[in-house]
């Protein structure tokens, strides 16, 4: 955001001065300061340069950043100050015991917690420089984007004068809020911006826009942290592949590993006693080489030959339905891998279960498809997906009524309340927003977003691969990740 963008930003944000800090949560490079009294949150973008209101909930670590942390010293404290310096891309947040500074001006943005004893502690390890919080010229506020719209709008370059009766025209505006979608993204506008064409939506509020832009690159970048685990899920399964390859040609040799023993049985007369090696006669008559145990007897090492035979055989049955299975994966997961990179806002709705951390074998038997897991809750079953074909077949089989449920923003199983035209009890639905927590990739945590509408809510894209979805209205509540079924 340019520095006249900012202001505007920070406009609509001034109804937060005089709430008080409620928590302090952090997403990549995205601060998200809660407040309550009044209740509000802001967004402060390093990555993107943007400070903005914002009403997103995107999953957060379970165990907050050391920043998050630092920041969370402040809460209970009322935020006295929103302010800029003068038109420039510096923002300040002062609280009775710290100001937070956030400096867009560096090539990376840089976050400031400046104490009152004069301590100043950086995100990037940056030196703060004192800077006065005047007015200034407006002309500051207009970057490179900014002069560019001036050009357009005035059809020639402007010159000074004319920068400065665009740039206080443009500061009256009321703030709006102009979505366009360039080549470079999505962009956020607090007017309409003709030379970006005509805009995808336009909101009452410039901050919703913003969110917009903050909630596609967030779900990017999600997409691309599901893209690299889907890589090594293919990976995995193609070095496993490889060594089934091995697997399968060393069990070819099982037949010769019973006319060992056979052999060995045959001849016990002629081996000695703790031999290593013994020629015998083979079953053609010719001499043969016999490689033994001298830890064992003849007998015991006999035995030890069959049973490894018997196994090696064993596995030559199932090792081409193994193959079929691996291949099956891999084909999925680069289909999962094409449809992010066509679909990432669908990342937060995928089923993410073929990407678990383990290592799968060459000769692991073949997974079975199982029916849907299900529990009965004060009358009411819960039906509970275990891949993403199955979670398309519950959403197929519910009823319009039923209710539909999913961990926020992570991988993990959709969970289906059949409510038989009944209302669901508080209990029934927290104790379901349990299971979607449980059945998800964030397992174990303390807190846990979940979505949860009526199916008529839950739509499926045309093209979208299984397991994806899209909602027209969403309801989100927090349960524990740590209840197991």
């Amino acid at each position: 955001m340019e520095g006249l963008e900012l202001r505007k930003a920070l406009e609509e944000a001034q109804r937060l001065v005089g709430a008080r800090l409620a928590k302090v949560f952090q997403r990549e490079e995205v601060f998200f300061l809660r407040f309550y009294d009044p209740p509000g949150m802001l967004a402060i973008d390093l990555k993107a340069k943007a400070v903005h209101l914002s009403a997103l909930r995107p999953p957060f670590p379970p165990t907050p950043p050391p920043w998050a942390q630092l920041l969370r010293t402040l809460t209970g404290q009322k935020l006295l100050q929103l302010a800029q310096a003068g038109w420039d891309r510096l923002i300040r947040l002062s609280f009775p015991s710290a100001d937070v500074v956030v400096d867009f001006r560096p090539r990376a943005g840089d976050l400031f917690l400046i104490e009152r004893e004069g301590r100043a502690l950086s995100y990037r390890g940056g030196t703060y420089e004192a800077t006065e919080f005047g007015e200034g010229d407006p002309r500051q506020g207009l970057g490179p984007e900014l002069r560019k719209a001036a050009q357009a709008q005035l059809g020639h370059k402007p010159t000074e004068e004319e920068l400065m009766n665009l740039a206080w025209a443009w500061a009256s505006l009321p703030p709006k809020g102009f979505l366009y979608a360039t080549p470079q993204g999505l962009k956020a506008s607090f007017f309409d911006r003709t030379e970006l064409g005509s805009p995808k939506a336009v909101f009452p509020t410039f901050w919703e826009a913003l969110d917009q832009v903050l909630q596609a690159r967030l779900e990017q970048a999600l997409a691309e942290e599901y893209r690299r685990r889907i890589e090594r899920a293919v990976e995995r399964r193609e070095r496993a592949l490889a060594a089934l390859a091995v697997a399968e040609q060393e069990a070819q040799r099982w037949p010769e590993l019973k006319e060992q023993a056979d052999l060995i049985m045959t001849r016990l007369r002629d081996i000695p006693p703790r031999a290593a090696e013994v020629e015998v006669e083979g079953f053609d008559g010719r001499p043969v080489k016999i490689r033994l145990n001298p830890l064992q007897t003849p007998v015991a090492y006999a035995q030890a030959l069959y049973r490894k035979a018997s196994k090696w055989r064993r596995r030559l049955e199932h090792l081409p339905q193994r193959r079929t299975q691996l291949e099956r994966e891999i084909a999925e997961l680069k289909r999962l891998l094409h449809d992010l990179h066509k679909r990432p806002d669908l990342a937060p709705y995928l089923v993410a279960e073929e990407l678990q951390d383990e290592e799968p074998t060459a000769t692991q038997p073949p997974v079975k498809i199982t029916a849907a897991r299900e529990w009965v809750i004060d009358g009411f079953r819960i039906l509970v997906g275990r891949s993403a074909q199955e979670n398309d077949a519950l959403l197929r089989r519910a009823h319009r009524d039923d209710l539909w449920l999913h961990a926020r923003d992570v991988p993990g199983a959709h969970v289906l309340i059949r409510t038989e035209g009944k209302p669901v009890p508080e209990e029934v639905l927290r104790k379901a927003g349990e299971l979607a927590a449980w059945f998800s990739r964030a397992r174990g945590e303390p807190k846990v977003l979940v979505s949860y509408t009526e199916v008529r809510y839950v739509k499926k894209p045309r093209g979208a691969p299984p397991g994806a979805v899209t909602l027209l209205r969403e309801n989100v509540m927090v349960v524990s990740g740590k209840e197991a079924p």
